[in-house]
């Protein structure tokens, strides 16, 4: 995606955590040359440690930031998990009127994203991953380091797929849900919203909506209650 002069001054980070802020400025430097971030906090935590020499971070409160006279420049989240993505999502479209349109997609140099796949605003896209041909992502999508994502896979809005995971052809992952480190999903399987699925797991049958499942072969565990209340 190519970035306005002006755009290229500083990016716009929504919400905090100490891995999503360090990780989000490291790959935004690398893919855009920014070195400039505002962080707006949406709770009241400490500010996140960073090195000064590589980055002008500058803190700011979700109440106090003027979200209208930094209309010009792209935003991304400051965080990993998925409930928190959805949450911040909505929280600064009504306070700020941030749109899907304002989140910049960060795809690193080393990934490699087929010709006809196709992907949404606000995804990431880290080092060694692979997107394979015709696969979907939609919009706040996370594909970790090494992680694979077969051909004709379809990812929905806000899903993670945290490192060297592996996505067979024609696998179906809906909104919200999250796939853990290693875990393998064989062909023409569908997993469901808002779900977790274990590191490590094989999974090899669907998956319902809104569970924790584990183990190989991965089955159901429990429901999974972190979006409960969202």
């Amino acid at each position: 995606m190519m970035i306005s002069k002006e755009e290229k001054f500083k990016l716009i980070l929504l919400g905090h955590s100490e891995a999503g802020v360090g990780l989000m400025t490291d790959l935004i430097n690398e893919s855009f040359g920014i070195s400039q971030f505002d962080v707006v906090k949406n709770v009241d935590l400490p500010d996140c440690y960073f090195v000064p020499s590589l980055y002008d971070i500058h803190y700011f409160s979700d109440r106090e930031y003027d979200f209208e006279a930094n209309k010009p420049f792209m935003v991304q989240f400051g965080v990993q998990q998925s409930h928190i993505r959805f949450i911040l999502f909505q929280h600064f479209n009504e306070l700020g009127g941030i749109s899907q349109e304002d989140y910049i997609p960060v795809r690193h140099r080393l990934s490699y994203v087929a010709p006809s796949a196709s992907y949404q605003e606000g995804v990431l896209i880290e080092p060694q991953a692979v997107v394979s041909s015709f696969s979907r992502l939609g919009f706040g999508v996370s594909v970790k380091r090494s992680a694979s994502v077969g051909h004709h896979a379809s990812l929905g809005d806000f899903v993670s797929i945290n490192p060297a995971a592996v996505l067979s052809g024609y696998v179906e992952v809906g909104e919200g849900s999250e796939i853990g480190s290693g875990a393998v999903i064989s062909n023409n399987v569908k997993i469901g919203k808002r779900s977790l699925i274990g590191a490590g797991s094989v999974v090899t049958k669907d998956i319902p909506d809104g569970v924790i499942a584990y183990g190989n072969p991965c089955k159901v565990v429990k429901e999974n209650s972190i979006w409960k209340d969202v």
